[in-house]
């Protein structure tokens, strides 16, 4: 097994750079996005621990009503969940939610501890790898992959393996992107450059072979029920025909792409390594630019923009905060966040504006009407 110290920047780099199909961070240090749920407001906060909060009225502040893994409870103690890449899950009344390297936990959404695993116990001794992406869940099933392409699924019910999940699906190279699942297939890319279809019921094959991208593949996203979203190191971004794995459009754009997208309509934003920042319409394939790339300086763009007002919203490593004219591609504003760390984990649109949670676990809002940014205060967050 390949070990890359992914820090920082090199993080980053190192990818490009992958000759092996097994792969591991060093030094993780997660980008979770932030969930909302009413006016419960879920945040992924250091060293992978997860904390519900409440927001005031104005949205403008939280308080935590709990914190997992609980620094109190004696229990937690040896429970070190180092990082955490992909965002809560809500369902059943509870939270479910994968870390780097303590394993998959489902908490009482009310209380914040566990339904399982038990008490002070982690699943990790039951996982190959490490989790270095979010989960998927389709028909009371949670799936997810490792940095040693393992794909488990698992009953959301209990924890335990799924019927015909009994032992993970192999592939040859890690799984950073989080799985997708639309209806009965899930779509899983590997960092060999692959994404796959596969049937939930029998595990088999829904498309007739992979597609194959020249770079690896750390992100998915559905569009729809119809599209796949497929950024690739090797600057190219994909959009696949769900149905088929046929490619809708190819898309070169002029860095490295590692990031989610932002959709409205038929009108696709999303930015890259080199800090540009491109808008597509996909009404045609292949699609076509809506204007030329904007520029965030000079400054990678691994978070998912968000739209808001025909607005886009565009945090960067930075950190930066950069207003965008959706419609002409003019850039409108910048705010710099001094001394937040740096933006990984996607913005939150809500309350007319967006969540900016940073690698500093703390939060912001930026505001599309008077393009401003404000630090969101929250108070309670066991750390």
């Amino acid at each position: 097994m390949t070990r890359l110290r992914l820090a920082g920047a090199a993080l980053l780099a190192a990818v490009a750079l992958l000759a092996a199909s097994c792969v591991s961070v060093t030094n993780p240090e997660g980008w979770a996005p932030p969930v909302l749920d009413g006016t419960s407001l879920y945040l992924t906060t250091d060293h992978g621990h997860v904390s519900r909060t409440t927001l005031a009225d104005d949205g403008r502040s939280a308080a935590a009503r709990w914190t997992f893994p609980d620094k109190d409870i004696k229990a937690d103690d040896k429970i070190r969940p180092n990082a955490a890449y992909g965002p809560p899950i809500l369902a059943d009344g509870r939270v479910y939610y994968a870390t780097y390297e303590a394993g998959v936990f489902a908490l009482d959404a009310e209380t914040g501890r566990p339904a399982w695993p038990d008490e002070g116990k982690t699943n990790a001794g039951n996982i190959r790898g490490n989790i270095a992406g979010g989960l998927a869940y389709a028909n009371g099933i949670l799936f997810f992959g490792t940095t040693e392409g393992r794909l488990y699924g698992w009953n959301a019910s209990n924890g335990a393996p799924a019927q015909g999940w009994e032992t993970p699906l192999v592939f040859d190279s890690g799984i950073w992107a989080t799985p997708v699942a639309i209806g009965g297939t899930l779509y899983v890319a590997t960092m060999n450059g692959e994404v796959h279809a596969i049937r939930i019921s029998d595990r088999s094959p829904a498309w007739p072979e992979p597609f194959k991208a020249t770079g690896a593949i750390a992100d998915l996203v559905a569009l729809d029920d119809a599209r796949i979203f497929v950024p690739s190191i090797n600057r190219h971004v994909y959009l696949l025909d769900a149905a088929t794995g046929q490619v809708l459009t190819d898309f070169r754009a002029r860095d490295w792409v590692w990031t989610a997208p932002a959709l409205q309509g038929n009108r696709l934003y999303f930015g890259d390594f080199g800090g540009n920042v491109y808008g597509l319409d996909i009404s045609t394939s292949p699609a076509t630019e809506l204007w030329p790339p904007a520029s965030t300086e000079g400054h990678r763009v691994k978070a998912a923009p968000v739209i808001v007002d025909d607005v886009l919203i565009v945090a960067d490593r930075g950190p930066v905060v950069t207003f965008i004219d959706a419609n002409t591609g003019e850039v409108l504003n910048r705010v710099p966040i001094d001394g937040a760390g740096t933006v990984r984990a996607n913005p939150l649109a809500a309350n007319g504006g967006a969540y900016i949670l940073t690698t500093n676990a703390r939060l912001f809002f930026a505001n599309p009407q008077n393009r401003s940014v404000v630090e969101v205060p929250v108070t309670g967050v066991k750390r």
